[in-house]
């Protein structure tokens, strides 16, 4: 999400309202912000993120994003004057960010040595500050002021909880979605411990003069350089900072990210010109490196040029709160229909529910009047929702347990932080009562969560309802109303569905979000497409290769029945609620299922699916249950490998001549065979070590490098790559051994004389704290000494860094 309509120059601020007089030479604070956020992408049936194809080459935008953004941020490379690598550096240390809960979660569990680098920023800024550059988000990303009180107030508690429990703090601000606010957000804040909050000026309809007066100000004439007062509907206030509009259009829309030094110029032109104490803006935190390429490196070396001059100093909003409290009141924009102002819609916050104008993408002649059917089906639902959970948690708790508390602080189970049992337990226990349907209050608070991810705000920000964000919003309608139906005897699906009906997609092939609705309806359930996994893997994997967990369905048993009938019990681990699915499996791998319960579907009133085949099985999970089968056929003996080498120098030496032409059926049997054994080298335990088979490798590599196409080049360097990751793995997780470095110093070596492309970057990552001696969890010798030196330079690194 793009933050800024317009462009402006400094000449445009006003006399009138100029900063205090500060010496050019003095060092000017300076802050940007990222606003860094993915919205929740799981398939809520299984709480995994299918294969997005419009991510490719990555698996899905999560995935592609955290590559070009979020870990890169995190290790930005500073390069010499030869390319290599002078520093690596955490820019999350340096700039004011907050993260969206559901981001970070995903982060935590895919990639946790990037998360961990983003609180270790967090304590580096506190130790160099005093305070922290993170702050927290309200939980997925809605629109708190067209969200009723009771939700806003949850997603706001919520966000605070996931940003305390992970930075072991409490936040001082709080970044709204969308910055979207109003009086009532403003009152909501302030009475949950909130200090802050950061606006677009364009949301800025007055400020307070020094006679105490009112003046209006168009967005060129808010004085960015100092904190206001905003007043909230029952006499609490918080502060606000307006972002400097001209620093964020250049950094979002001018390109200024493809010059460090022009940016820096930039900065020192501001500083010059308007002489103000604080130059500061907001963007979103995925123009780093994502929207625009390589960001995260111009970011990294304008960090590196502003430590080491003394024009600026960089700093947080905490921080210089703290020295710079408000003395002026600020009035906010009502926004259209008085609902409110955001700094992505001119209207205010129309964009989320009507057709206003403002959309991105999209052809001539599209529309988003689906926008506002879309909302009040949601709106309708949570409605109902709302009333069936307060009714069943009172009468499942015997009135012991406020229904809202018990959902605020449902935030430990949604960040992992506690599992569903544990949770009721100790609601139980405060309640004084022992209740025997937990699994209908862990149901409960599941259908709650999924009610307010359908709510998330990118469902509404692009050009049609058929779009990646909208279909996944309904998607968690459809889901909360599936688990919500067996608690009333009203037909929630009925008017969900013809309010839905009334969404017209721009494409007349999608329909409406009726259709998009009815698609999600036919999905096979959860535990089926679990047993459909674990039944491949039993039987496709290896033992290493075995796994218990399905997303959040865990296996309890997998039994062999009779000749290809398979039974497996799973638990869903948020709802509690177990399954016992029979499989029988035929020769096309298509079984039909049948769970331990018969019954209808609640929602269709049909009977379940009862037929499983290849067609039905998610992208992501054939894909690995092809490398279950790749890593099946690649393992190798030493001794086999010994014998498939020969071979193949044999066959090398024979076909250097020239005079008899390669049998070519004998030459593919070959080819595959040696990328068999090679992937064997890296897959099959308890193997001779490298150093014993080093020949036999070589033999296999010249063959492939000598013989081999493009696509089996590739695979050598895949294969090759994988491994040189999985040993910085071992580093990160393990530390830094001789043993280690000694054999990633030899995959290297080979990688340069076979001419195989690998990737090093998470080597550099991992190595970079040994080589320029930040880290002492390795014993130093003459010899570990020498090994990262040699280990510096495979690695690219510059010869400047000691």
């Amino acid at each position: 999400m793009i933050v800024c309509n317009k462009i402006i120059t400094t000449k445009h601020i006003l006399c009138y309202d100029a900063p205090m007089d500060t010496n050019v030479n003095d060092k000017t604070s300076l802050i940007l912000h990222g606003h860094f956020y993915q919205p929740p992408r799981e398939n809520p049936l299984v709480d995994l993120i299918p294969k997005q194809s419009s991510a490719k080459p990555y698996s899905n935008w999560n995935e592609r994003i955290y590559d070009d953004c979020y870990r890169a941020n995190a290790f930005s490379r500073y390069l010499d004057t030869h390319s290599r690598v002078r520093d690596i550096v955490n820019n999350y240390k340096y700039i004011s960010f907050n993260f969206g809960p559901t981001l970070l979660s995903w982060l935590q569990k895919y990639h946790p040595t990037a998360y961990e680098k983003i609180l270790e920023a967090d304590k580096a800024s506190i130790e160099r500050l005093g305070f922290g550059n993170a702050i927290a988000q309200s939980y997925n990303h809605t629109i708190l002021p067209l969200s009723n009180p009771r939700d806003s107030e949850t997603q706001i508690l919520w966000g605070i909880d996931d940003f305390t429990s992970r930075f072991k703090r409490a936040p001082l601000g709080l970044w709204l979605p969308e910055t979207a606010i109003s009086s009532s957000v403003v009152s909501q804040l302030a009475k949950a411990g909130i200090s802050f909050v950061i606006l677009s000026p364009w949301q800025c309809k007055a400020i307070e003069t020094s006679d105490k007066e009112f003046k209006s100000v168009d967005a060129t004439e808010v004085p960015y350089w100092e904190p206001f007062i905003l007043e909230g509907t029952n006499g609490s206030n918080l502060s606000a900072f307006f972002y400097y509009p001209d620093l964020a259009s250049s950094i979002s829309f001018g390109h200024m990210l493809r010059d460090a030094d022009a940016m820096y110029n930039k900065l020192l032109e501001m500083k010059n010109n308007n002489k103000a104490p604080l130059i500061h803006t907001a963007t979103d935190g995925e123009i780093y490196g994502h929207h625009e390429p390589f960001g995260d490196m111009a970011l990294a070396a304008l960090i590196r040029k502003v430590t080491e001059n003394n024009s600026f100093e960089l700093t947080n909003y905490s921080a210089y709160l703290e020295k710079n409290r408000p003395k002026r009141r600020a009035v906010l924009h009502d926004g259209e229909d008085k609902k409110g102002s955001s700094w992505s819609c001119s209207h205010g916050v129309s964009r989320w529910y009507k057709d206003c104008g403002c959309h991105t993408g999209g052809e001539k002649g599209w529309n988003q009047k689906w926008r506002t059917p879309l909302r009040e089906a949601f709106d309708n639902l949570a409605t109902k929702i709302d009333a069936i959970y307060d009714e069943s948690i009172n009468h499942i708790f015997k009135g012991k347990v406020d229904p809202i508390t018990l959902l605020n602080g449902y935030s430990s189970v949604i960040s992992k932080r506690e599992d569903a049992l544990s949770y009721i337990k100790k609601w139980e226990k405060i309640g004084g009562i022992t209740i025997t349907n937990r699994q209908e209050v862990a149901t409960l608070l599941e259908g709650q969560r999924l009610k307010h991810y359908s709510f998330t705000s990118c469902g509404w920000f692009f050009s049609d309802i058929a779009g990646i964000e909208p279909t996944q919003n309904i998607f968690f309608g459809v889901r909360a109303l599936s688990l919500y139906s067996q608690f009333t005897k009203e037909d929630l699906l009925k008017e969900f569905l013809n309010t839905l009906s009334e969404a017209k997609s721009n494409k007349k092939y999608e329909g409406s979000g009726k259709n998009i609705a009815l698609h999600h309806l036919e999905k096979d359930p959860g535990e089926v497409e679990a047993a459909a996994y674990f039944l491949m893997n039993q039987n496709f994997g290896r033992k290493e290769d075995y796994k218990k967990m399905y997303g959040k369905y865990e296996l309890i048993a997998f039994n062999t029945l009779a000749d290809n009938k398979f039974a497996c019990e799973v638990t869903d681990t948020v709802t509690l609620k177990s399954d016992y699915v029979v499989m029988d499996v035929n020769a096309d791998i298509h079984f039909g299922y049948q769970v331990s319960m018969q019954f209808l579907d609640t929602l269709t009133k049909k009977p379940l699916v009862k037929e499983f085949g290849v067609a039905q099985i998610p992208e992501a999970m054939l894909e690995e249950a092809y490398k279950w089968i790749e890593l099946s056929l690649s393992r190798i003996s030493d001794e086999e490998l010994k014998h498939i080498a020969e071979a193949i120098r044999h066959y090398s030496l024979l076909s250097k001549s020239g005079n008899y032409a390669i049998n070519d059926s004998l030459y593919i049997e070959n080819m595959g065979t040696c990328l068999r054994a090679l992937r064997s080298l890296f897959t099959t335990p308890d193997t001779l070590p490298w150093t014993a088979k080093r020949e036999s490798i070589c033999y296999l590599l010249g063959f492939i490098k000598r013989k081999g196409r493009r696509h089996e080049n590739e695979i050598v360097d895949e294969i090759f790559t994988q491994e040189i990751e999985r040993v910085a793995s071992v580093i990160n997780s393990e530390g830094f051994t001789y043993d280690n470095g000694s054999y990633l110093l030899e995959l290297l070596k080979v990688a340069s004389t076979q001419e195989i492309s690998v990737s090093t970057t998470i080597a550099q990552e991992a190595l970079y704290d040994y080589i320029i001696g930040d880290k002492k969890d390795t014993l130093v010798t003459p010899l570990t000494v020498e090994l990262i030196n040699q280990l510096k330079v495979a690695l690219n690194f510059s010869l400047e860094i000691n």
